[in-house]
């Protein structure tokens, strides 16, 4: 996969990165990081601009999020009663979601973006857990462009060691991975707990 993204984005440059950063911000598991990061490497030689690597890849990231939180705001319900029991959603969930994002919905909408699988559908969660349009649309903005930014600075900066940059990230997003799922539980489990704490056996 990363060598046919190479060679199309030695193609077709800013549109290649454009769509694969907007498809896996819309709900696609592409390597749009991984297009960045290339992208901006391919800058450093000269063959791209790394203001245009990195407004393309904000601009992409923000309406992919966009088309994501409308499709969950829009379709979520819809969605999740003919395909959830696929992958064991129910509308539970949806509740529960609604409530996560009440409460974190901003700071994981802005680090959503960079952690692998909450880049590919923290928008759509959003949406199915109607978080505020307006305060998501911020928190997607500022996370997008930061996110191009320091990807695109790297990637510019260290092109010439290109495969080692994309292993390290690879690492730091893994790990950035499994402290948003440690964090997730505690948080479920800490609410089940208060739950059954307030329900609990009447005195005889």
């Amino acid at each position: 996969m990363n060598e046919t993204m190479t060679r199309l984005l030695e193609s077709h440059g800013y549109v290649v990165l454009f769509l694969l950063v907007g498809l896996e911000s819309l709900g696609i598991p592409l390597p749009g990081e991984t297009a960045l990061v290339t992208a901006a490497a391919f800058a450093a030689f000269g063959h791209l601009d790394i203001y245009g690597v990195i407004v393309t890849a904000a601009v992409a990231g923000i309406l992919g999020d966009n088309g994501g939180y409308w499709i969950g705001r829009k379709g979520g319900i819809s969605l999740v009663r003919r395909y959830g029991r696929f992958v064991r959603l129910n509308e539970t969930h949806l509740e529960r979601a609604h409530e996560f994002f009440e409460r974190h919905g901003a700071k994981t909408v802005f680090l959503g973006r960079f952690i692998a699988l909450l880049r590919t559908w923290a928008a759509f969660l959003a949406g199915a857990g109607s978080m505020r349009y307006g305060r998501f649309m911020l928190y997607n903005a500022l996370g997008a462009v930061t996110w191009a930014v320091l990807f695109g600075t790297l990637g510019y900066l260290f092109g010439r060691k290109l495969p080692l940059l994309e292993e390290y990230i690879g690492r730091t997003t893994l790990v950035l991975l499994i402290i948003a799922v440690v964090a997730v539980a505690a948080v479920l489990g800490r609410r089940m707990v208060r739950k059954r704490s307030s329900g609990g056996v009447p005195n005889e």
